[in-house]
């Protein structure tokens, strides 16, 4: 009997120990081949041309992996693929919603994007956009009390998107374990965190935020974002810009631009973080784009739709000369399905200014 125990006990250690091996082996990074990639694609990409799109879904990584020779083809060096919460979390799994990007596939596309020489940046939409009409997102269903406006506005009745709070620390202990799960899933040497678009800040039903300076609240959450994403993990952070420009100044909507007290933000973030300038209008100019500039900032200009409005948005970029000024980005919001991504005009017709 002592025998048996003996041989069960052994089967179950060597059973354990190579379970053991085998997870560090798929969790091994090789942190040396990743800077060598980096430095290679650096080198030989002076200008960025980019997509951003949802990939909240196996099925939508096969589409877009499907998609990367035509998107090579068309000067495509850089994919940024909002995730969000649609993923196979190990450190919070009740976040996952019913569909959502598996491990598996996010290295895939990670691997085979590198392949093709383009730079895949994931992104979880951080601080705002936490919420969608009457859908709340993973996080703040899940663990209500790190809303901004905890218990109000039923259904989203009333609001654009919720917010989380970013002077509850509880929530920094969730989001930078999925940040890095996410980073490590793709291999990536940067992360977005989206942040457009944040409305609900120094809320009166804030108990933490009530009646504090909105940029600084702002700052704050893009600087502590920062010390995780840059300090300790040693990525580049992307955010968009809209937060950090004072839309009675610059004459911009207070959707691509802070009608909210935010924009002295921009005075109180890192030079560092990479700013995607986004401006969806045709005008003659685009004020934000210099002035980003001038702070010290990496700009990225990132354009949409209608088509018109993009290949202004481009030509008023393109003629700025400044190494800070790194390319374009085109934003996709769901109007154009991946499988017909290479050939939508406001991608395929405005990059050609960036080759």
């Amino acid at each position: 009997m002592r025998a048996m125990q003996r041989k069960k006990l052994t089967v179950f250690a060597v059973s354990l120990m190579s379970a053991f091996l085998l997870s560090c082996q798929s969790n091994t990074r090789d942190p040396h081949a990743e800077t060598s990639w980096l430095k290679s694609w650096q080198a030989t990409n002076q200008t960025w041309r980019g997509v951003h799109l949802a990939v909240h879904s196996d099925r939508q990584a096969e589409e877009l992996i499907a998609q990367l020779p035509a998107l090579k083809n068309l000067g495509v060096n850089v994919l940024i693929a909002e995730v969000d919460y649609s993923f196979e979390w190990r450190s919070h799994p009740e976040l996952r919603p019913a569909q959502f990007l598996s491990r598996t596939n996010a290295q895939r596309l990670g691997q085979l994007s590198r392949q093709q020489g383009i730079r895949i940046i994931p992104q979880i939409n951080c601080l705002g956009h936490q919420s969608w009409a009457k859908n709340t997102d993973p996080l703040l269903t899940k663990y209500p009390q790190l809303d901004e406006t905890p218990g109000q506005f039923p259904e989203n009745k009333g609001i654009y998107c919720r917010s989380w709070c970013p002077q509850n620390p509880e929530v920094y202990q969730i989001i930078y374990p999925l940040i890095g799960e996410l980073v490590d899933a793709f291999d990536a040497d940067a992360f977005h965190a989206g942040m457009d678009e944040v409305f609900l800040l120094a809320s009166e039903y804030c108990p933490r935020c009530r009646g504090g300076d909105p940029a600084k609240l702002f700052a704050k959450a893009v600087n502590d974002l920062q010390t995780y994403v840059t300090g300790k993990r040693g990525l580049e952070l992307l955010i968009w810009g809209d937060r950090l420009l004072d839309a009675s100044a610059l004459k911009y909507s207070e959707w691509e631009a802070s009608k909210n007290q935010t924009a002295g933000a921009i005075d109180l973030i890192s030079k560092d973080v990479i700013i995607c300038d986004w401006h969806y209008g045709k005008g003659p100019t685009y004020p934000s784009i210099p002035l980003l500039l001038e702070k010290g900032f990496r700009v990225l200009p990132s354009g949409w739709q209608p088509l018109e409005s993009a290949k202004a948005f481009s030509a008023y970029a393109h003629q700025i000369k400044n190494p800070r000024l790194l390319g374009y980005l085109c934003t996709t919001w769901g109007k154009v399905k991946i499988p017909e991504l290479a050939v939508w005009p406001p991608l395929s017709e405005v990059l050609v200014d960036w080759k």
